[in-house]
């Protein structure tokens, strides 16, 4: 489209939009009004209004209008080449259709059906009960520890002493002062004892070589150490080892997703079934026996 059409265009279309939608969404609807037309297809502008913004700008709304018809025409253009070169056999797509069309319409009425009578906060009592009761889908892939750390630049050397004294402290109390110097230094940090790190991430944050995993995560002292100019200080507090059963905490969230998981299916099931007994009541459906 050349810049003096494609400007006569945008200005048109900005008319119609102004004035147009406002007029489709009064009661009494006039005439249905077209912007383009492709073969034997129009595009109205009831579909334009509808796939731009009220809130938009005029100009905005403008620009987009042009884009959708742009791609209606060009869409309409490639679809009829494409009706005149296929053979008939290969242009009914009736069941690919109805089928996609159903999946879309028992997908939202599902979702919602779910959203409006499923509870989607699981409390932790329940989630505990399930995690202990199906361990088994919970082992570990990857070490898991509970970890705090701080990093900064290793030119920042005069307040170590305090760190380290910090991150050794027996009780979370010195947690606060450091968590705001480190707010104050931009230094990077994780503070929270009670916080599970899978130790593969964790290791995208401390970059620590560990050469005998199993005992250097079971020490309980603070580690330091050097790497690509910034200074390490880490702490372990507790772990878990592979293959072992991960600790609740890791798996909380996973826990509440099967739990609703499993809820959604039944409460799902159990619709089906009623409406089933319902149509079978009715007379709604029936199976037909073939001679």
């Amino acid at each position: 489209m050349d810049g003096f059409f494609a400007s006569g265009f945008c200005g048109i279309i900005g008319g119609l939009l102004l004035f147009g939608c406002a007029q489709l969404d009064e009661p009494e609807k006039p005439t249905e009004q077209f912007v383009a037309t492709a073969f034997e297809h129009a595009l109205p502008l009831q579909e334009i209004c509808d796939h731009i913004p009220n809130n938009a700008a005029a100009a905005d709304s403008a620009l987009m209008a042009e884009r959708y018809v742009d791609q209606w025409i060009r869409e309409q253009v490639v679809v009829h080449e494409a009706e005149n070169r296929l053979p008939e056999d290969l242009q009914t797509f009736e069941r690919e259709i109805e089928a996609y069309r159903n999946a879309l319409l028992l997908h939202h009425y599902k979702e919602r059906y779910v959203q409006q009578r499923m509870e989607q906060e699981v409390p932790e009592e329940e989630a505990l009960a399930y995690y202990m009761a199906h361990q088994d889908l919970f082992m570990l892939m990857d070490y898991a520890v509970r970890a705090t750390f701080v990093h900064l630049p290793d030119d920042d050397d005069l307040h170590l002493d305090f760190i380290k004294s910090a991150l050794m402290a027996p009780d979370t109390a010195s947690s606060f002062p450091l968590q705001q110097w480190c707010v104050e230094h931009a230094a990077i940090h994780s503070l929270n004892r009670e916080t599970w790190w899978y130790l593969e991430d964790l290791i995208q944050e401390v970059p620590i070589e560990l050469y005998r995993a199993e005992k250097q995560l079971a020490n309980r002292k603070l580690i330091t150490f050097d790497a690509d100019g910034r200074n390490y200080f880490i702490r372990f507090h507790e772990h878990a080892l592979i293959d072992g059963v991960a600790p609740f905490e890791v798996v909380q969230d996973r826990v509440s997703e099967l739990i609703l998981h499993g809820k959604k299916q039944e409460l799902l099931l159990q619709l089906e079934e009623e409406l089933l007994i319902q149509a079978w009541e009715k007379g709604s459906v029936q199976k037909l026996i073939l001679e």
